[in-house]
């Protein structure tokens, strides 16, 4: 069912599960994104959740965006605070209708993990649960990694190209009085004059003003609030920081997933639609069902033996890490969840390899490193695609490497641990990637977390400082959270270098750095973790498997991907390539997508990173079949877009943007 919902002066678009089975008032469920409710996000992909919870007795509610898909208005900026007040009017607004009880939740993965973020923030008094999955809360973190780096393949390749192509979609269902498609064509001639959000997004730096109402202040968050993270995603550190950071009632899972939701996990898959209804059961409900006897922070423990889905379940209530420094700072009454470890696993970076403090007599590191953005696409397991991580080996001859000899016992990290480098630059601002790698018995290396800064950012995001050529500095850079067992046998690696590449994108100034460390001033990495006699677990907890009897994956939809890197040998520059279509059969008609996102860079020259991304959305309707293709090119030089939508092969618009 179409709902049109009043948002101040403008009006939301909205589609409406309703519950099965029955006819009193229900609690409803919202989510609230850009992604387009009458095809993409719905058909293309969430309409098994959506009839999952309304079988449970739910309306559901996926509405989009005011400025996107059959919605009214226009949006100059994105993640600025209306995306916070707007759902949360929302919120108010169904708890008015006379189909629901009053009691309302907030559900969404990435983008719909900000709304609902946002909302709960604005305390609106009809929201009782959220269930935000894979998301940022810090605005410039949508564009920049935590040591500013720009995310170069999920952000400018992937998802700046997907949004781009969106704004140009109209609406697959026409209303009686066409409304909706007037909305798209006004927000479609809007288009014309305002700054992409690309140019907008390159053009400020993770410290610049552009940013400042762009932080949802997760402190005000009283909601009860189910989060979800995984090893893979980009944003795993924001969860623990907003969860962290929320006063009320909460857990959190952390598992071994990219970009996905857990149900539909590569690696363990478990049946969240399951844990997400009890969650919003218990606080829409008041259903007495157990969810907060379960550990404050359920996480995935992997093991490299058995490959990507080796692992184990484990339950714990607090977050170990080396330094609270950057932690959020916790609200007085609430439960702090970041625990300092006492005695990390250290190591120091020696001329022999990796060692123990107590081996580091004698001998000194003081390695130069010439910067090669090429290292990167061999330690990249991408989301939007599915294969087993891959060996990083070629990266790591790239890069300066350290190891441990092979493990006599089993080595456990779980937590956020970091790497301090005594570090020489011949530029003032380098990139420097640091990345821990589990080595096998047959020197397969595989990734296990990494950390990577502009040499600027040092000091934090809110300071940036130059360094001066020729001078040393004590750099800190903290890895990704992770929970890994280096197992006997194993070897533990860390290599350094100057790219994550396509992930990041370099800074452009080629040159080198050294790396130095002797045993009186050595530069160390450390980790939460401890020494173990055997792969053995005493907190392990039950994970269910999802229900196999209601599918997971949207049976309209049928898809395809792959990724493909290579390495010019002559002019040694690497391409790497992410493509992928969707097919999606729907009730009122047809929408297929297609995309391609290429990237390339020279070895002795990091200003030479370059993008090509096109996305071509074909959508066929009672109206007549458009075809939507958005391209553009990014590089340090030049930034491109172009769009164009036809009309039963007419151009009816056509606009090109340059800087």
């Amino acid at each position: 069912m179409a709902l049109e919902i009043p948002v101040e002066s403008e009006t939301v678009a909205a589609s409406r599960y309703e519950p099965l089975g029955s006819d009193t008032p229900s609690p409803a469920l919202l989510m609230y994104v850009p992604y387009h409710q009458d095809d993409l996000i719905t058909y293309g992909a969430y309409d098994p959740l959506c009839l999952y919870f309304a079988k449970h007795g739910y309306e559901v509610v996926v509405a989009d965006m005011l400025g996107t898909g059959s919605s009214s208005g226009f949006i100059h900026e994105p993640f600025t605070r209306r995306e916070g007040t707007e759902p949360a009017a929302i919120v108010e607004w169904l708890a008015e209708q006379p189909w629901t009880t009053g009691r309302i939740g907030l559900f969404g993965k990435s983008y719909g993990g900000i709304t609902a973020l946002d909302a709960a923030a604005q305390q609106p008094d009809a929201l009782d649960a959220i269930v935000p999955i894979h998301t940022p809360y810090q605005g410039w973190r949508n564009a920049y990694s935590y040591g500013g780096l720009f995310e170069f393949l999920t952000i400018g390749m992937d998802w700046l190209t997907l949004m781009q192509a969106l704004e140009a979609k109209p609406a697959s269902i026409r209303d009686a009085d066409g409304e909706r498609l007037n909305r798209w064509q006004k927000r479609l001639k809007r288009s014309r004059d305002r700054r992409p959000w690309l140019f907008q997004f390159i053009d400020n730096d993770p410290h610049e003003s552009y940013w400042e109402d762009k932080n949802i202040p997760v402190e005000r968050i009283e909601t009860p609030t189910l989060a979800v993270g995984g090893w893979r995603d980009p944003y795993t550190q924001d969860t623990l920081e907003y969860f962290e950071a929320i006063d009320a009632p909460k857990r959190l899972l952390l598992g071994p997933w990219r970009h996905q939701m857990p149900h539909r996990g590569r690696e363990s898959a478990i049946n969240f639609r399951r844990q997400a209804l009890d969650w919003f059961d218990r606080f829409l409900r008041d259903e007495e069902n157990g969810v907060m006897d379960e550990p404050t922070i359920s996480y995935w423990t992997e093991l490299d033996s058995g490959g990507s889905s080796t692992g184990q379940w484990r339950g714990r209530k607090t977050w170990p890490t080396v330094s609270t420094e950057d932690a959020t700072d916790p609200p007085t009454d609430g439960e702090t969840i970041y625990h300092e470890t006492d005695d990390p696993v250290t190591f120091e970076l020696t001329s022999t390899g990796l060692s123990s403090p107590s081996e580091f007599k004698t001998g000194e590191v003081d390695a130069e490193y010439t910067f090669d953005p090429t290292v990167g696409p061999s330690s990249i397991d991408p989301y939007g695609v599915s294969f087993e991580p891959p060996a990083t080996n070629d990266d790591d001859v790239r890069s300066l490497t350290f190891e441990t000899d092979p493990l006599d016992s089993p080595i456990e990290f779980t937590g956020t641990g970091e790497v301090t480098l005594r570090l020489e630059s011949s530029v003032p601002d380098p990139t420097i990637v640091v990345r821990l790698i589990d080595v096998s018995p047959n020197s397969r290396g595989t990734l296990v977390s990494h950390g990577a800064i502009r040499g600027k950012y040092r000091k934090g995001l809110d300071t940036p400082n130059e360094m001066e050529p020729g001078i040393e500095y004590d750099l800190t850079i903290p890895f990704e959270p992770k929970s890994h067992v280096f197992e006997e046998g194993h070897s533990i690696r860390v290599a350094v270098g100057s790219s994550y590449f396509p992930v990041a994108l370099p800074t452009p100034q080629q040159g080198s750095f050294i790396v130095r460390s002797t045993s009186a001033d050595p530069s160390t990495v450390r980790f939460p973790g401890c020494q173990m006699n055997s792969v053995d677990f005493d907190d392990s907890v039950d994970m269910a498997p999802p229900d196999e009897r209601v599918p997971t994956s949207a049976e309209h939809a049928n898809g395809s991907s792959s990724w493909t890197t290579s390495r010019e040998r002559v002019s040694n520059c690497v391409q790497t390539s992410k493509r992928h279509s969707l097919d999606v059969d729907l009730p009122h008609g047809r929408l297929f997508r297609e995309a391609t996102f290429e990237a390339s860079v020279m070895a002795d020259d990091p200003s030479t990173a370059a993008a090509q991304n096109k996305m071509t959305i074909e959508i066929a309707a009672d109206f007549g079949e458009f075809e939507i293709v958005a391209s553009n090119y990014i590089s340090n030089d030049l930034c491109q877009l172009e769009t164009r939508v036809e009309l039963e092969g007419n151009t009816m618009f056509e606009e090109t943007w340059r800087q």
